[in-house]
């Protein structure tokens, strides 16, 4: 069959994040959630969503591993690592173990580091990573639970996950044509390299994307990708189920962004539970007397989220029962999606990363088509095999405060 890329993306959000802007450079995309080979669909791109952001990097490599084969029967010409736009910071990460592998397997000597996407505020200057204009390890992300920022230099945090070294390249040297001679010097040092080029803006993607597409794999954040191939007319989004009741808004994010969102959702007269992971480990609270309220409120949608989102992440990071409770709000928000689908929810929304993973594999849908794009980088979901239901995944941080709301329009 063929396809123009194949992207191995490390989380739900971010493939749905990266087949949202290829499918807004015009190739329709099909999104997976693993290897699948039978079902195989007409499209020109193909996105594998996996859960490996904060796995081990053995754990990381071996699924990595699965989808390169997948992509290899399937005719992928080009692939791409989609990992988040903050990085991960953490010295046991994998983005820099799975970037060395792809390298050697496609016996290529360089490829970008590129996690840049302005239009979500992440921007990199001189190898450093901004969100909104502020270094990442000064900026709210320092704070994550799972992957504090503690650096916000790229070649830095590729020192303890990488064992080949990284160069930065000023925008300018690639618009001057001058970067060659740089690429050559440094090919002779060393048998595989990164490059981190300055990515500010769109027209510095696009920049990139001309002297950069012809490699066989690259890497970065979804930003990049749609500058990667050629612009083609807009793809006529996919149509689920319209309606919108019943609905349900599910969300573990703690982010500072997913806080407002929430805020934003009360203010508007939004139905909430908060729930106390504390109390999912003790028995207390449970998704099936939280369900029971849930359709008590119908038909005006309800949203479910964690308390830990207005709590000092810093402080809470440090018990001793945090893995236990995150993992209890998981399971806990992934039941809750079961129940949605079993009593016939048209539209369920994750706000979360890992939630969105938990979710995804509890409903058990296999291969998704994209519908309209509720934000950027935040596309509708829609089953191939259950057009009756829509799904909304977004990362914590995307979306403005009104998400919520537009996600339910």
């Amino acid at each position: 069959m063929g396809y123009k890329i194949g992207v191995i993306a490390d989380d739900f959000t971010g493939a749905s994040d990266a087949a949202s802007f290829l499918v807004k450079r015009g190739y329709p995309t099909a999104l997976f959630t693993g290897p699948k080979e039978s079902l195989l669909l007409e499209c020109d791109c193909l996105v594998v969503a996996l859960k490996i952001r904060s796995v081990e990097p053995q754990q990381a490599l071996a699924q990595v591993a699965a989808v390169l084969d997948f992509f290899e029967k399937a005719g992928v010409e080009k692939i791409y690592y989609k990992y988040c736009s903050t990085f991960d910071s953490t010295p046991r990460g994998n983005i820099g173990v799975v970037s060395d592998y792809l390298l050697e397997y496609a016996d290529q000597q360089y490829t970008l580091l590129c996690p840049s996407l302005p239009i979500n505020g992440r921007t990199v200057r001189d190898g450093v990573l901004y969100v909104n204009g502020v270094a990442l390890s000064e900026s709210p992300m320092k704070s994550h639970p799972l992957n504090p920022m503690w650096d916000s230099s790229i070649a830095s945090l590729m020192v303890s996950q990488s064992k080949y070294p990284c160069h930065t390249l000023a925008i300018q040297e690639l618009e001057d044509g001058v970067y060659q001679d740089r690429i050559a010097l440094w090919a002779r040092k060393s048998p595989h390299f990164y490059l981190i080029p300055d990515y500010v803006t769109d027209e510095d993607g696009e920049v990139i994307g001309k002297h950069f597409s012809d490699l066989v794999v690259n890497t970065g954040g979804s930003g990049l990708l749609e500058h990667l191939l050629p612009k083609r007319s807009c793809v006529p989004s996919k149509r689920g189920n319209r309606g919108i009741e019943p609905a349900i808004l599910l969300c573990g994010s703690c982010s500072v962004m997913t806080g407002k969102q929430i805020r934003a959702f009360v203010r508007n007269g939004g139905n909430v539970i908060s729930v106390n992971s504390a109390n999912l480990i003790n028995g207390e609270v449970t998704s099936g007397t939280v369900f029971a309220e849930i359709q008590k409120n119908q038909p005006m949608p309800t949203l479910v989220f964690s308390d830990a989102v207005f709590d000092d992440m810093e402080e809470r990071a440090q018990r001793m029962t945090f893995y236990q409770e995150a993992s209890a709000m998981e399971s806990f928000l992934a039941e809750l999606g079961m129940l949605a689908k079993q009593n016939a929810y048209q539209r369920i929304v994750i706000a979360g990363g890992e939630t969105s993973g938990a979710v995804a594999i509890s409903l058990g849908y296999q291969a998704f088509y994209l519908g309209r794009i509720v934000a950027p980088g935040v596309p509708e979901l829609i089953p191939v095999d259950d057009p009756s239901i829509t799904l909304v995944m977004k990362s914590g941080n995307f979306g403005g405060e009104d998400f919520f709301e537009e996600a339910l329009r």
